[in-house]
């Protein structure tokens, strides 16, 4: 089973939750009932534990009990939880998801909203600030849930190779789109570190986009 489920169209963090929560559990227990062994699950890449630099799969979920974020993080964990009861699960945890159809895309929400539209809906940040983010273009994303079906159980960061904070992708991704950049500003959280993608790389996965840098103005749906 290929689990890529979410709820992200109406930028609703709650019905997104609901899914990875209540979803993920429907799904293990029908996989259960008809005898599937291996699940491929997707996670997100920026859950784990505040700490220096980039995390790799080692660093455990973030213990927080601050919301909204610990509403987030118990909802991955939830999920993890979950289609680890399989014997065989695979979880990916994608960076921040850029190219054709998301939500950073040429005329997308993140575009209206740095153009200044109140109306733009979308869960992520347009502050140029020290947070740390990883990014995957979705090519590469797919790419990796194909490979992934062979992977050995676990958890796999499907990040690019360049976490960088705000103040550095956002100027670059504003150029792309064609619209306003914002004004450098300071802080962040502490838990946005960005992630490294050494597992995924040692079975194979390259990203075709390895930067963001590049992969913004690429407009090459693969």
């Amino acid at each position: 089973m290929v689990h890529q489920l979410t709820d992200l169209g109406g930028a609703d963090g709650a019905a997104n939750n609901r899914v990875r929560v209540e979803g993920t559990r429907n799904l293990v227990d029908a996989a259960r009932g008809a005898g599937v062994g291996r699940i491929v699950a997707q996670s997100i890449s920026w859950a784990y534990a505040p700490g220096d630099g980039p995390a790799d799969e080692s660093v455990p979920l973030d213990p927080t009990d601050e919301p909204p974020r610990s509403r987030i993080v118990a909802g991955v964990r939830a999920l993890e939880e979950a289609v680890a009861e399989l014997p065989e699960a695979v979880v990916l945890r994608y960076g921040i998801l850029y190219g054709p159809g998301t939500w950073y895309a040429p005329g997308g929400a993140v575009a209206a909203a740095l153009a200044g539209d109140p109306a733009a809906r979308f869960l992520g940040s347009t502050a140029a600030d020290d947070a740390v983010s990883s990014f995957v273009h979705v090519a590469d994303a797919a790419e990796a849930a194909v490979r992934a079906l062979a992977w050995p159980s676990g958890a796999y960061n499907v990040v690019d190779d360049e976490p960088a904070p705000g103040h550095t992708w956002l100027p670059v991704l504003a150029e792309a789109l064609g619209v306003p950049a914002p004004a450098r500003s300071g802080g962040g959280a502490a838990w946005a570190r960005g992630a490294v993608n050494g597992r995924a790389r040692a079975l194979g996965w390259a990203p075709a986009h390895p930067s963001w840098r590049t992969g913004f103005a690429d407009r090459d749906p693969g």
